[in-house]
C-alpha cells in the first residue's frame, strides 16, 4: 500500500470481510439444522408441514441454497485477502513483529490476548503495530499460485 492509513485500511476491510464470512457461516449452520431437522419426516413420507408452511420450507430450502451460493463468494474473497496478508506478514523482518501481526490479523486476537500470548505489554504491542504498518506492504503481497 503507499502508507499507513491504505495498508490499516485494507486489514479492516479484510478483518470486516472474515467477521462477515463468519457470521453468515454462523446463519448457514442455523438453516442447515432446521432444514436437517424436517428432512427424515419428509423421506418417511410424513407430511410434517402443510399450508401456507409448505411455503415457508421450501422459502427455507430456497435461502439455504442462495446463503450456500453467498458463503463460497466471501469466503473466496476472503482466502484471497488472507493470502496477501499472510504474504505480507511473512515478509516483515522481526519474528516477534510477525508473530503479532499473525495473531492479530490471522487468529483475530485482541490486544490483550496477543500481550498475554507473547508476554509483552499491551501499549509496546501497539506501537510495534504502528510501526509494522509503515514496514508493511500488502499491495506487493502476491501469493504464489
Amino acid at each position: 500500500m503507499k502508507n499507513r492509513t491504505e495498508t490499516l485500511e485494507f486489514l479492516r476491510s479484510y478483518q470486516t470481510q472474515l467477521h462477515e464470512a463468519r457470521l453468515l457461516s454462523e446463519q448457514l449452520r442455523e438453516l442447515e439444522e432446521v432444514v436437517t431437522r424436517i428432512t427424515p419426516y419428509l423421506n418417511q413420507g410424513v407430511q410434517v408441514v402443510r399450508g401456507p408452511n409448505l411455503h415457508k420450507l421450501e422459502q427455507s430450502v430456497e435461502r439455504l441454497e442462495a446463503l450456500r451460493g453467498e458463503l463460497a463468494q466471501k469466503l473466496d474473497a476472503v482466502a484471497q485477502a488472507q493470502a496477501r496478508v499472510v504474504v505480507a506478514i511473512e515478509l516483515l523482518e522481526d519474528e516477534r513483529t510477525r508473530q503479532m501481526m499473525r495473531a492479530r490479523y490471522l487468529l483475530g486476537k485482541t490486544w490483550v490476548e496477543i500481550g498475554q500470548m507473547l508476554d509483552m505489554d499491551e501499549r509496546w504491542l501497539r506501537r510495534q503495530h504502528a510501526r509494522a504498518l509503515e514496514r508493511i506492504c500488502v499491495e506487493e503481497a502476491h501469493p504464489a499460485a
